[in-house]
Order: structure tokens, then sequence, then C-alpha cells
């Protein structure tokens, strides 16, 4: 058997050649280790960015969603105490519809018998629509 100089049996014959022959083995060991922890962590972030932002849009369209209901639920009782009220945004502040600064609320028509409510968030990729009897519908942006 091959022995290298300065090691006997009982160490380990690989921790002996790379001690006496080629420290540029570790070297190289090193690098492949980092350069493949580098490659996995990029297809780790090409699979995870994409989802990311697919979940990102979702949450905005819920929000957006959420707060035209709890408009259109604000409208509605609005519209009960004051049949011939038209509403109005200011209205909603008012009955305490503080809508998020990301999502876009507006109002096509607030006549008690046409009422119109629109809601956008700005991170979402879908408009929604309420009616006068609060149905919300999605409609292509």
């Amino acid at each position: 058997m091959y022995q290298v100089r300065g090691c006997n049996s009982e160490s380990s014959c690989f921790a002996c050649f790379i001690k006496e022959k080629n420290p540029l083995v570790v070297v190289l060991i090193v690098v492949g280790a980092v350069f493949g922890l580098i490659m996995v962590l990029g297809i780790i972030a090409a699979i995870a960015i994409p989802a990311f932002v697919g979940y990102r849009t979702k949450a905005g369209n819920a929000m957006a969603q959420a707060e035209i209901k709890n408009a259109c639920n604000s409208a509605a009782a609005i519209l009960a105490e004051h049949p011939d009220k038209t509403i109005t945004l200011d209205d909603f502040k008012k009955s305490g519809v503080n809508a998020s600064p990301d999502v876009e609320l507006s109002i096509a028509d607030g006549s008690r018998d046409n009422l119109t409510i629109g809601a956008k968030h700005s991170k979402g990729n879908r408009v929604y629509v309420a009616d006068k009897n609060c149905n919300i519908k999605e409609i292509q942006p």
C-alpha cells in the first residue's frame, strides 16, 4: 500500500493526501461546494419569486373584493335611511368605510335604483363591480 510521508496507518489516507501532496484539492472542493450552493439557491429563487408575485396579486384581488363588499353594505345602510340620497365617496368615509390606500373605490352611479360601485387594488389584476343588491361581479380591466 502506498504511504504518504508523515502519515501512519491510523490516520485517514484522504486527510494525509490533502495535507502532504495537494492543498489545491481543498480549494477546488470548497469552490465547488460554494458554486453548487449558489446554483441550488438560484433554482429555489427561480421557483419561489414567481409564486410570491402570484400570491401577492391574489391577495390584492381579495382585498379589493372585501373593500367593495364593505362599501356596498355601507351604501345599502345609508340608502335605507335616506332613500333619495346619492352616495358619494365622502359618505363612505363618514360611515366608517376607510378603504386601504392601495384599493381604488369608485362610484359610477350613486342613486338608489342604479347603484354601481367599483374597486381595484393597485397590485391586483381584476376589477370588481357591485350593483344595488351587492352582487359583486368581476370585469375585465
